[in-house]
């Protein structure tokens, strides 16, 4: 999946339309974007297949499926170069200026390997306008927080930061040594506590942690989810957890700095995130 972002991010591309149903109205440039500049792609490139395109006002998703090896001197970055160039002749014709830079000079890819995964981007991208109308409804929910001050610790934050100041929590953490019975117990005191309106506060990393956790989201009740890693400035949640953050029920908090690497959580960072979570419930 291939992510271009307009420079200074300008609604260029088209506007929000709120009424009856999210959509996005598209611009001049828009239009020939998503009708004529992506279909050229594969003409260019026979080995690279559009799977889905969808075009907000300031940035644009791809999914491509490489079916075969690039030619020659070609690969993913001279094809996006490539199809930046005829977006920009397609503003210099829609009354652009010549000079003006349309995209940001870098761009982002992501690797859809996981089963499953694809159809949920394609869902994913299909819900964007609805995203986007909920995140200029609810603004302060979806506002990367920096610096906030947990238990003297500079953290991140995303969601509504009042379910912090709500009496009753509780840290969901489940324990290697814990049987099945010993979880089963557990997990229906976390669930019952949830539905008479206590909030659960979990960093999720274990799969039984995992399991009360989504349990809990599906059922719609109030959640602090503790993440091992922070949020760019433009982090916006996607699937239950958009929907949960934008009806206020979800806050996401990480005590680090986000970053693009591939890590894989320590032990001593499990045991960080759960002390922070006994915390947090007990304060």
């Amino acid at each position: 999946m291939i992510t271009l972002v307009i420079e200074d991010r300008r609604p260029l591309l088209g506007q929000l339309i709120s009424a009856p149903d999210p959509h996005i109205e598209l611009s001049p440039l828009g239009s020939a974007i998503f009708y004529e500049e992506h279909t050229k792609i594969p003409k260019i490139y026979p080995n690279v297949e559009v799977v889905k395109i969808c075009v907000m006002p300031d940035h644009i998703h791809m999914i491509l499926n490489v079916i075969a090896d690039f030619p020659p001197k070609k690969n993913l970055g001279t094809l996006v170069n490539g199809f930046k160039a005829g977006c920009r002749q397609a503003w210099r014709r829609c009354g652009g200026e010549l000079g003006d830079s349309l995209f940001r000079t870098k761009y982002n890819d992501k690797i859809l390997w996981r089963k499953g995964q694809l159809d949920k981007w394609k869902k994913y991208l299909d819900d964007n306008p609805r995203r986007l109308d909920e995140k200029r409804k609810n603004p302060d929910l979806f506002t990367v927080m920096h610096d906030i001050d947990i238990n003297d610790i500079k953290c991140q934050m995303v969601g509504n930061k009042y379910l912090l100041n709500w009496p009753d929590k509780v840290a969901v953490i489940v324990h290697r040594s814990d049987s099945d019975e010993d979880f089963q117990k557990k997990k229906a005191h976390w669930l019952s506590f949830a539905e008479s309106g206590g909030i659960l506060v979990s960093a999720a990393i274990a799969e039984r942690e995992r399991e009360v956790f989504h349990e809990a989201m599906e059922r719609g009740y109030s959640l602090i989810w503790l993440r091992d890693n922070g949020f760019p400035d433009l982090y916006k949640p996607s699937g239950r957890s958009f929907d949960a953050c934008s009806e206020g029920r979800l806050l996401q908090i990480s005590p680090w700095e986000y970053h693009y690497d591939n890590r894989t959580i320590t032990r001593d960072q499990c045991l960080y995130l759960n002390r922070l979570a006994e915390a947090i419930a007990s304060d």
